[in-house]
């Protein structure tokens, strides 16, 4: 089809422009025979239309938006540019919950059947409400069957049922939205070729927005689509621009040449899915009131139905919008990568090019030696699920065999780590291989087909799990006959064809294969077959999913060996306690699966470079600052009394005694003067770091004396805080404004091996309003790294992780006088 957008007709050089005008100024006046540039005034016209049409073209490019963007300083100027930029902000994620209902039995009626609708809204601490987004209908026949049916869009499933207690219980998953709804009148004097703008307010964050306009003398509204820009459309698409504005979004629709046109007179309605963003992810147990639920008996009475709420997992998924900063950081990190990963400054922002990745902000790239024959760039990253940092640690362990499944346990500093994968050793070319294999999820069926059938057997979840080598798929189905047990199903698997025949244990269809290496690697769509001996075909149901999955790709480490004992390096792991405490399954599906799915990074780079993923470390000890480059000549010790030494030796001083009092900290060195050898000492500036040979470590200098540098990750925080005599707030008010301008001022700076400066903590702490002045306690010194990679030791260029160096609210302890 041809390419009738306007965009595909402009030029950008003048003199093309110019001659572009002409000829189609000759065409529309029928003046193909006339010299224009003897006419003053078309040529006029022509030179005005020209200059400015390449003016704007000029406008359009990279270095001119570029520039601007970063001088921007109002929010509709940094939108607007963002624009220009061809960058559209990210909208707000909504978060999601799983709510868990108990419903006593005991219903009047033989049959009762009763509706949740779509909308139905359930509240959390702090007002935060959660809806559906789906019509559920719910049917008890006899007090003792249950079947709760959702209907969402084309997409039609039960949900599995728990029965305790002369009582039933289901789970529905909600959304942390509200909807907002507005209409708009297009002017009946809106002319011929006149763009139309409509400028929508609103309070809260979009997750989503639909746009549907209603002609006159119309009973229904037709639906437009969003694109990127109105030069992307040619006359008959019925479109819209969604920009950002600094009260809302405008939204820009064709004039009929580019893109089509409302009819004047028409009614556009705006329909806007507004979320709290973050906020949304309430904890466990704290959503317990929902709206009303009613029944209609059959006698016409209406009647509440009485239920209990509660959230057994906290909600996850939910972040908040682009900031004014991130929209004017990542509109130009978008223009310089163009969807590919080459740069150094392209691997750190990762997270924004790479499509829904669950992949954090700064990540971090290093050009490891390898004895791998590819050129290896390792990105070390954070991983998010929901909003949260997941606490990761790259680990290296020796091992005696050459297969270690996943879920094995590695102690570091006395923490437990899971590994994620299983890894296989390559011994012969000194490599670990990874696959995935999944751990355990459940899904529930989608409906492709019931056949035309009556027969009364559907499903309601699919549950897959791994022991060992052993996989199991069990399709849990719910029925009222009699015969039940006489139905089969057949489990395909579509990429391969392969089918399956699965076992009816009178509950459930049941596959077990007893090595799962026989399941295909990859994202696989399953179909299941239902069918009956004299009924013929029942229902098909159909999931996606990974089970396996090679991780060759984007995952491989090194190994060294000495034929017996294996030290495997780059091992991604994640904190044992935190993986024990949350929803696996969930885990499974936000964080995993999706990661496997979106890291498709020869999709992204341009050249043959082969790019390892692995976690950064986001947990444990902060050890990296031990390989900072050393200012000072090493000492042999820390002592308070002179020891008997050898000239040149050097000791730093702690509680000096004898020859060595009053000279806490300095730096003592045995030196000849002379025929006699005397203690000469120096004084060290803030921030030299020197190796004490007799214990192994660096130390750093700092306001608080000579400290090891090493530290928790997350940073721990500890301030005693002067509150001026005019403040009038409580302390625990200071203590919240302190916290909250600590974590606004740096949180856009965390990332991989970023500096901390004690100063910078001390400045942003005593401009909170309240605060006489403050002294900083922990971290006892500043947090930097200055170590060049390229100095490293094959070993400890293996060992090497960066830390990921962040804060929260709750790692900062402070004492108010």
């Amino acid at each position: 089809m041809a390419d009738n957008t306007i965009s595909s007709q402009i030029y950008k050089s003048r003199d093309q422009i110019r001659n572009q005008i002409i000829s189609l100024l000759k065409q529309y006046l029928e003046l193909e025979n006339v010299d224009l540039t003897k006419s003053s005034f078309l040529s006029f016209i022509v030179e005005i239309l020209s200059s400015m049409s390449s003016n704007l073209m000029f406008y359009q490019i990279s270095s001119y938006r570029e520039f601007f963007l970063t001088k921007a300083q109002l929010p509709e100027s940094i939108y607007n540019l963002a624009a220009f930029l061809g960058y559209n902000p990210k909208d707000a994620t909504a978060a999601e919950v799983n709510i868990l209902y108990t419903m006593p039995l005991g219903f009047s009626d033989p049959v009762a059947v009763f509706n949740i609708p779509d909308g139905y809204k359930v509240t959390g601490d702090g007002g935060i409400k959660f809806s559906t987004y789906y019509d559920t209908t719910i049917t008890v026949t006899g007090n003792s069957q249950v079947s709760v049916l959702v209907r969402e869009g084309n997409r039609t499933y039960n949900l599995p049922i728990i029965y305790a207690n002369n009582s039933f219980s289901f789970i529905l998953p909600f959304r942390q939205y509200s909807v907002s709804e507005q209409e708009f009148q297009i002017s009946e004097d809106l002319q011929q070729y006149q763009f139309v703008s409509i400028d929508v307010a609103f309070d809260g964050q979009i997750s989503e927005q639909e746009v549907t306009v209603r002609p006159p003398n119309s009973s229904s509204y037709e639906q437009y689509t969003e694109v990127a820009s109105l030069f992307l459309m040619d006359d008959t698409t019925k479109g819209y621009v969604s920009r950002r504005t600094d009260s809302g979004l405008n939204l820009q629709f064709g004039n009929g040449l580019i893109g089509y046109q409302p009819e004047a007179g028409s009614t556009v309605k705006v329909n806007l899915l507004l979320t709290d963003g973050i906020d949304g992810n309430v904890i466990s147990g704290s959503i317990k009131r929902g709206d009303r639920i009613y029944n209609t008996t059959n006698a016409g009475i209406t009647e509440i139905v009485e239920y209990s709420i509660t959230n057994a997992s906290p909600a996850y998924g939910g972040a908040d919008e682009e900031s004014l900063e991130e929209v004017r950081k990542n509109a130009i990190t978008n223009l310089t990568a163009l969807e590919r990963i080459v740069t150094a400054n392209d691997f750190v922002n990762a997270n924004v090019i790479i499509d829904n990745s669950p992949i954090g902000q700064n990540s971090l790239p290093v050009l490891k030696r390898s004895d791998l024959k590819i050129n290896e760039i390792t990105l070390f990253s954070t991983i998010l699920f929901g909003a949260d940092l997941v606490p990761t640690r790259d680990l290296h362990e020796t091992y005696y065999s050459t297969f270690i499944p996943r879920q094995t346990i590695i102690t570091e500093d006395g923490i437990d780590y899971y590994t994620m994968f299983d890894i296989e050793l390559d011994v012969l070319n000194s490599s670990a291989n990874y696959t995935y294999i999944m751990y355990e999820i459940d899904q529930i069926p989608t409906l492709v087909t019931n056949y035309g059938s009556t027969y009364d057997i559907y499903t309601d979840l699919l549950s897959v799990s791994r022991s060992g080598l052993t996989a199991t798929y069990q399709l849990n189905y719910q029925t009222t006959e009699i015969d039940y047990t006489s139905t089969t199903c057949k489990m395909e698997i579509s990429e391969t064809g392969s089918v399956y025949n699965m076992v009816n244990d009178g509950t459930s269809f049941v596959l077990v294969f007893a090595d799962n290496r026989v399941i295909p690697k990859g994202n696989l769509t399953y179909f299941f077959t239902i069918q009956h001996p004299t009924e013929g075909l029942i229902a098909q149901y159909s999931n996606q999913f990974i089970f396996r999955l090679g991780l060759d790709d984007f995952a491989v480490s090194n190994v060294v060996t000495d034929g017996t004992a294996h030290i495997v390096y780059d091992i991604p792991t994640v904190r044992k306690d935190y993986y024990d405490s949350v929803d696996q399954r969930v885990f499974e599906v936000q964080v995993l699966q999706n990661l496997l799915t979106t890291m498709t990074f020869k999709d992204y780079r341009m050249l043959t470079d082969f790019v390892n993923f692995k976690f950064a470390n986001t947990t444990g000890s902060m050890n990296n600052m031990q390989l900072n480059d050393v200012d000072l000549l090493p000492a042999v010790d820390i002592l308070s009394i002179p020891p008997v030494a050898n000239v040149g030796d050097r000791y730093i001083i702690l509680n000096g005694e004898g020859e060595w009092e009053g000279h806490d900290n300095q730096i003592a060195d045995l030196v000849l003067d002379g025929t006699s050898a005397i203690w000469f000492y120096t004084s060290p500036k803030t921030d030299q770091v020197i190796y004490i040979t007799d214990k192994g470590y660096k130390y750093l200098y700092s306001e608080s004396g000579w400290v090891i540098p090493e530290y928790n990750i997350p940073i721990q925080i500890s301030l005693d805080v002067f509150k001026s005599s005019t403040y009038s707030g409580s302390n625990s008010n200071l203590t919240q404004a302190i916290r909250e301008s600590l974590v606004e001022s740096f949180s856009d700076r965390f990332g991989l091996n970023v500096d901390l400066y004690r100063s910078e903590i001390i400045d942003v702490v005593q401009e909170v309003e309240g605060v006489k002045y403050c002294r900083l306690i922990s971290p006892e010194s500043s947090i930097f790294f200055n170590f060049d990679i390229d100095d490293f030791t094959q070993t400890e260029l293996l060992e090497y992780a960066p830390e990921y160096i962040y804060f929260t609210e709750d790692d900062i302890s402070i004492r108010i006088f």
